[in-house]
Formats: structure tokens, C-alpha cells, sequence
């Protein structure tokens, strides 16, 4: 009989950074900034690619204003995505799957000669033989553009999908506040020791994807190793959101739900995500200047200039 190994792992909540002493005459001092594939981006967290976080005009919104994004992969047609977005000046920048539908897709990019700057394998578990041959073949159409393949949530899986040959890893599984995949297959990893491990494992850059619920858990990811953030519901309930406006009792409130939602899917097959609703919070450029500001004042108690400084804080374990 097989003598199963349980092993305590830490999430966000568990842990605090330890200060250090701060070099910088001021927070405004501390870069932000931080180079990701072939740009360099105002900050190191971008919104979920999903249907109810983000839209054309969303991701307009934010290449504008120098920050990263990943158009979702439902019912969108790449050919007019990128097409816009480059006509725009901008970058292009569009999530794949793995199936025979995402082969005739990059084969119509093909034949307009469209190389997106960005391509996200999006999956949800990326480590499975379907995606080793969707990396394969992108890599071979598309040597130019940098492959972002997620999601995984062990170092083993890191390792696989870079020696695959994705350019950045995409960890965590079950993490997000709409997934309810650990409660319908018992499987989740917490992100402290997700990001840990796999931002350990590989030389690519690595994602932290789930489990954000404080500002300051964006500064944790990246002490763990990780160089961007993806976060969804920290994005939602804006104007700039992509979920619907619902008014009840005289309040108002955006749609959230998950990718693997009925809601999303359309039929209740394979379920495992739900809708929920957020409070309305207006124009999303208040959250956008306070994760700037908040994140300067991590780089500040971390001794710091720039997002170097958070790479391996020291943290501490919060007793429970």
C-alpha cells in the first residue's frame, strides 16, 4: 500500500514580508516597471483573461496607458483582434486553446499575415499532452511571438512546459475567487508555495494567476519569484469591466464568473466556476493609480528602488 505524503503549504494570508531599511527619499522614487517579453510594461499585474474581466475596450484601455493585458479566447476572432489593436499602434496580445478550433484560428493569422506579440495558452491544466502539441506548433508558426503557457501549479509542470518551449509559465490552479474547481475535483495548490516552487524550477519568467484579495498580496507573489501577477476579481465591478450592470434595490453591481462556468459555457457540462456579483466601482483608473502607489511603498520597505528589491524578502508565517 502507498503511504500518501501530506505536506502544510502557505497561501497569501499566511504570510507577511519583513521591512527592510528603506533607501528612497520617497515612495514616488520606486520603478515599477517591469520587462516582459520583448516590452517593458508600467507594472508587473494585469487583468484575468476572462469574458467577464476584460473586452476589446478593455484591453485597449490598458495597452494605452503602458500596462499589460491578455484578450480571453471566447467567441473572439483573432484576425480582427490584432488587426485593430496594430491598426490602433498598439500590441496585440490573445489567448489560444487546444483544440481543432485554435488550429484553423492560428492558421487564418497565418494567412493574413498577423503575428500576435503575445500568445496565451490557456488551459486548465497545461500540463497534458494537447498542450505539448499546441506549443510545439505555435513555436513553429509563430517563432516570434512569446508563448505565456498556463496553467500548472507544480515544478515538474514548470519545468515540462518550458523545456516545451513556452517563454513564460502561467501557475496556479483553482485559486481564483469564481473557480470552484477544488471543491468539484479536490485538487488546488496555495500560491505562496505554487509560485515558490515553480518560479524555482525554471529560468522563464513565471506568472502567479489566482488568490489575489489584498493589494499587498501582488507584492508576496513577486518575493516569491514571480515577475507579473494576474488577477480577476481585483479588476472587476469597473466601467472599464467587461461584466454586465445589474441594478437591484436601487444598487448597482457588475457581473463575475468564471471561465468554466455555466455561465460562460452555456450549458451546465463540466462545470467549474460560478457567477457572482460585485459592487459597481466606477472608473477603473483609481485602481489603477493605487496599485502603482501601493506597490512603490512595497519597494520602499523592502529596501529598495525597483522591483528587484521584492525577489526573495523575507517573509514570515502568521500564527494562527
Amino acid at each position: 500500500m502507498s503511504i500518501v505524503t501530506i505536506t502544510p503549504e502557505l497561501n497569501y494570508g499566511d504570510v507577511y514580508l519583513v521591512p527592510q531599511k528603506t533607501v528612497v527619499d520617497s515612495r514616488k522614487d520606486c520603478d515599477t516597471s517591469v520587462a516582459f517579453g520583448p516590452r517593458r510594461f508600467a507594472m508587473p499585474v494585469y487583468a484575468s483573461n476572462m469574458k467577464s474581466v476584460i473586452n476589446e475596450a478593455t484591453c485597449r484601455h490598458f495597452a494605452e496607458r503602458g500596462w499589460f493585458y491578455t484578450m480571453h479566447r471566447f467567441n473572439v476572432d483573432p484576425v480582427a483582434f490584432c488587426r485593430n489593436m496594430h491598426d490602433a499602434g498598439l500590441f496585440a496580445s490573445i489567448s489560444v486553446g487546444v483544440n481543432d478550433e485554435t488550429y484553423a484560428q492560428l492558421d487564418a493569422l497565418r494567412a493574413a499575415g498577423i503575428s500576435p506579440e503575445y500568445m496565451t495558452l490557456d488551459i486548465a491544466n497545461a500540463w497534458c499532452v494537447k498542450a505539448e502539441r499546441m506549443i510545439a506548433h505555435v513555436k513553429k508558426q509563430f517563432p516570434d511571438t512569446f508563448l505565456i503557457g498556463g496553467n500548472i501549479a507544480t515544478a515538474d509542470a514548470a519545468r515540462d512546459l518550458e523545456s516545451w518551449g513556452c517563454d513564460a509559465i502561467k501557475a496556479g490552479i483553482a485559486g481564483g475567487r469564481v473557480c470552484i474547481t477544488k471543491n468539484k475535483t479536490g485538487f488546488h495548490r496555495p500560491m505562496i508555495s505554487t509560485t515558490l516552487d515553480c518560479a524555482a524550477a525554471v529560468k522563464v519568467p513565471v506568472i502567479a494567476d489566482g488568490g489575489i484579495s489584498e493589494h499587498g498580496d501582488i507584492a508576496k507573489a513577486l518575493a516569491c519569484g514571480a515577475t507579473m501577477v494576474m488577477a480577476g476579481s481585483l479588476f472587476a465591478g469597473y466601467d472599464e469591466s467587461a461584466g454586465g450592470l445589474i441594478e437591484i434595490e436601487g444598487k448597482h453591481y457588475k457581473e463575475y464568473f468564471g471561465s468554466a462556468s455555466e455561465h460562460n459555457k452555456g450549458a451546465y457540462v463540466n462545470v467549474e466556476g460560478k457567477k457572482i456579483l460585485v459592487p459597481y466601482k466606477g472608473s477603473i483608473e483609481k485602481l489603477l493609480v493605487e496599485l502603482q502607489q501601493d506597490l512603490q511603498s512595497s519597494i520602499s520597505y523592502a529596501g529598495g528602488r525597483d522591483l528587484a528589491a521584492l525577489k526573495g524578502t523575507p517573509m514570515v508565517l502568521v500564527a494562527r
